[in-house]
């Protein structure tokens, strides 16, 4: 491939002689034969090397020249990143960083290179035309990116290209990458806070003076003040508010406008103002007003960084801990040892072992070993729990006494900490449907203070030519777009926080809005308002085996089975006799048959055992009447031998957050697949008076649809795999801690400590948002209502709107970190 001058004759695109000395795209030096050049809006521009050209036609060759004529600084130099693009195709490295879930792949990005807004539009236009690319959101503060597609037509490697060819850099999301760019726009807010701070303070004493005349008494000319004033403001002119001015540029370009643009008009306007008054040598100057408006509006969107960080820091925690080394268990013609491998490699169906004290790295089932185990980083619970082997471990927990060997089921974005992490983001960090009508307000109310300032000049020149300047000063100051553009994202990110650090994930977009309007709560019995762990209550024998060789022989059958049922007869069998069973045949959801110590076993259900019988067992089925929890009968060589009974032990909290459920003025109801009677007797116990017992999932879903119908709003809180279509079906939904993979991924929230009072703090905690953002929005619109037309009237001076204005903001950032979760 060439790049040399024959290229570009053959395009027909020949730099010219007198081709600038700096690269059109990047600023850098030109070498001297100028061999690389793109025609942008009908002139050939000069290039500075051959990655420039190629994203300058890139650009240009999709339609997007615009970027040229909206950018406000040069882009930097694309071949400065060196990185390796090509390893994202590679799918053992993208398996780290993309979750895939119905086809649709996704991924976060980090993406460097960007100068100014117009990259952010430059870089959205051109993956929306990517094949296969369903979403692609920018958010260019924090320089962070998601993005989704059809992982059948492209894949992470694709994405990554198509920005890398537009001359910006871009890689996965890392906690790394994160944490430098929220400290890198911390420093940079707080350098210009600075700024406006010190010199602001010196411009504030100097306007005092001169208010109080104390020049005069003190022998000093005024001039002199007015002079200093001037120039200790010009600092926080030129640095501190340089990125409204920035702002305002851009969007004024495009076409459109924005909050910046009155704040940075009203900003400019009261400097050279004033300046013009302190040349003229007479009339008033307003460069406290300046400074005050500077630094206000600074700190506003410092408090506003502060919030986003603190919910991403708690955010982070949940995959921070993950090592990056295992040890994998390897067996091969050499038998079984160790190896060190790096976390990215593990595989599902990998087995490794995690010493005491070492941090599990993917999820997984406990093969041997029994432990301890910390799991409060996730669960937030504070006592370790205790862990053997078919016990599910998840990854970022500690192993504390132990060794245990894990077969891993979920590594990386797949493994729950990943997964958490990655559909809290996504809804902390989306953009709500309902935020496009604000959008168009703030580009109205913006419009209309515009248009006020202008009616307010044209009145004051033909009323009184002297209150001109100071009233359209104060008009512009006073109005106050910033306090309704975070109205609603200040209390969002704060209500996150909170709930994150109380030990609840928000996971749906929109879905704390739609908690808040919930009339009814629909709990799931198995798992959410019991433990969800069966233990043997009691061994009815009917004097065909005594009760050890029961438990042993159903222990037998079970030992290879994940039902809870089985769960608890392995656990009460631990101490008999150990024996192995043979010839096994499962019968799905009914029982279990098999040869044990000579015998032919059969365990299960009441009709499946009764089949296997070798004459009627009505009579002894009589003799053993229905217990209130769940059963499983035992057969032995042809006769009935007894029954098990199970009992599930009902959460300590259940009564309690049910009653706080009612108070907070909801409707409970316990809706079942289980047996009327067990479920009436958990219903009882908890207080709840509907119960809908023996439904299926299909039946699940339409008795929360039939609610819908008749107009209520409902919550659903489940845990298990036949909960998922009930909890996507309704209103809204939750899942409880250590719910199933698919429960979670349904659910708008997950419970991360196994307390079921969380759910009314929840709702309190929705509502509580509800309330503070319709007061951020009603203290904004009334502030306005009555600040603009006193501005206009000329009876509000400028500094005072500036401390109005500044104060307005203010308040709603103060307001929306009042949110707090209580259970």
């Amino acid at each position: 491939m060439t790049t040399g001058t024959e290229d570009h004759a053959a395009a027909g695109r020949e730099v010219p002689a007198d081709a600038p000395a700096r690269c059109f795209h990047c600023g850098e030096a030109v070498p001297a034969d100028g061999r690389w050049g793109a025609e942008i809006d009908g002139s050939v521009r000069a290039m500075c090397c051959a990655g420039c050209e190629a994203a300058a036609l890139a650009i240009t060759g999709f339609g997007l020249g615009a970027y040229y004529r909206q950018r406000e600084a040069l882009a930097e130099r694309p071949d400065a990143h060196g990185i390796a693009v090509e390893v994202m195709h590679d799918p053992e490295v993208a398996r780290r960083y993309v979750h895939e879930a119905d086809g649709v792949a996704r991924a976060n990005l980090v993406i460097s290179g960007m100068t100014c807004v117009a990259c952010a539009w430059l870089i959205e236009s051109r993956l929306a035309a990517v094949p296969g690319v369903k979403r692609f959101e920018l958010h260019y503060d924090g320089r962070r990116a998601e993005a989704a597609w059809d992982a059948e037509v492209c894949d992470l490697g694709a994405v990554c290209e198509a920005i890398c060819g537009l001359g910006f850099d871009a890689r996965p999301y890392s906690v790394d990458q994160r944490r430098a760019a929220d400290a890198e726009a911390a420093r940079a807010l707080l350098a210009r806070l600075g700024v406006a701070g010190v010199f602001g303070m010196q411009v504030m004493s100097v306007s005092l003076a001169l208010y109080l005349g104390a020049a005069e008494e003190l022998g000093m000319q005024a001039a002199f003040l007015r002079w200093a004033a001037m120039l200790l403001s010009l600092p926080v002119l030129l640095y501190s508010a340089a990125p409204f001015f920035r702002a305002a540029w851009v969007t004024l370009r495009a076409g459109a406008l924005n909050m910046d643009v009155p704040v940075s008009i009203a900003i400019a306007a009261a400097y050279f103002g004033s300046a013009s008054q302190v040349l003229a040598g007479h009339g008033e100057v307003y460069f406290d007003s300046v400074v005050m408006f500077t630094a206000f509006l600074l700190l506003t969107r410092w408090l506003e960084l502060r919030a986003r960080v603190r919910a991403a820091a708690r955010l982070e925690a949940l995959t921070a801990l993950v090592p990056e080394a295992v040890n994998r268990i390897v067996e091969d013609a050499f038998g079984r040892r160790l190896e060190v491998v790096a976390a990215l490699r593990l595989a599902v169906g990998d087995r490794i072992r995690v010493r005491p004290g070492e941090v599990i790295a993917a999820d997984g089932i406990v093969e041997a070993g029994t432990s301890t185990v910390d799991e409060a980083l996730l669960s937030g619970e504070s006592l370790p729990r205790s862990r053997t082997a078919g016990d599910a471990v998840l990854a970022g927990s500690t192993n504390l006494d132990a060794p245990l060997d894990v077969r891993v089921t979920a590594t990386g974005d797949k493994a729950f900490a990943g997964q958490l992490s990655t559909l809290v983001a996504r809804a902390a960090g989306g953009r709500p449907a309902h935020e496009q009508p604000l959008a168009w307000l703030l580009r109205w109310f913006v419009a209309g203070v515009l248009g006020c300032a202008a009616a307010t000049a044209l009145y004051w020149w033909w009323q009184d030519s002297a209150r001109v300047f100071p009233a359209v000063l104060a008009v512009l100051v006073v109005s106050c777009p910033c306090a309704l553009a975070i109205a609603r994202p200040a209390a969002v990110a704060a209500a996150h926080a909170a709930l994150l650090e109380a030990g609840v994930a928000v996971l749906g977009r929109d879905a704390l809005e739609r908690f808040a309007s919930v009339s009814d709560c629909v709990l799931d019995k198995t798992g959410t308002l019991t433990e969800g762990r069966l233990e043997l209550d009691t061994v009815r024998t009917l004097g065909v085996l005594d009760r050890e060789r029961m438990i042993a022989y159903a222990a037998a059958l079970s030992a290879g089975a994940s039902h809870p049922i089985a769960a608890a007869l392995r656990k009460s069998g631990e101490q008999a006799t150990l024996l192995a069973a043979s010839d096994l045949r499962t019968a799905t959801g009914r029982g279990v048959r098999g040869q044990v110590d000579g015998h032919d076993i059969v365990l299960g259900a009441r009709a499946y055992v009764a089949e296997h019988l070798a004459t009627p067992a009505g009579t002894d089925f009589e003799r053993a009447p229905e217990g209130d929890g769940k059963e499983a009968w035992l057969g032995c060589d042809g006769e009935l031998a007894g029954r098990f009974e199970f009992r599930d032990q009902l959460r300590p909290e259940a009564p309690e957050a049910v009653a706080a459920i009612r108070a907070a003025g909801l409707d409970c109801a316990l809706l079942s697949g289980d047996r009327e009677r067990v479920a009436a007797s958990v219903a009882e116990q908890c207080g709840i008076e509907r119960v809908w017992a023996g439904h299926d999932p299909a039946m699940k879903l339409e008795r929360v649809k039939a609610l819908q119908a008749a107009g209520h709003h409902v919550l659903m809180v489940g845990d298990g795999i036949n909960d998922s279509a009930v909890l996507a079906g309704a209103d809204v939904s939750v899942a409880v801690a250590e719910a199933s993979a698919l429960a979670r991924q349904q659910a708008d929230a997950l419970l991360l400590k196994p307390r079921l009072t969380l759910l009314p703090a929840l709702v309190r905690t929705a509502r509580q948002l509800a309330t503070i953002v319709q007061q951020n929005f009603a203290w904004a619109i009334t502030y306005n209502a009555l600040a603009v037309p006193l501005a206009m009237s000329a009876r509000l001076p400028p500094w005072a709107a500036a401390l109005g204005m500044s104060l307005s903001s203010l308040v709603v950032v103060v307001n929306a970190l009042r949110i707090r979760v209580d259970e």
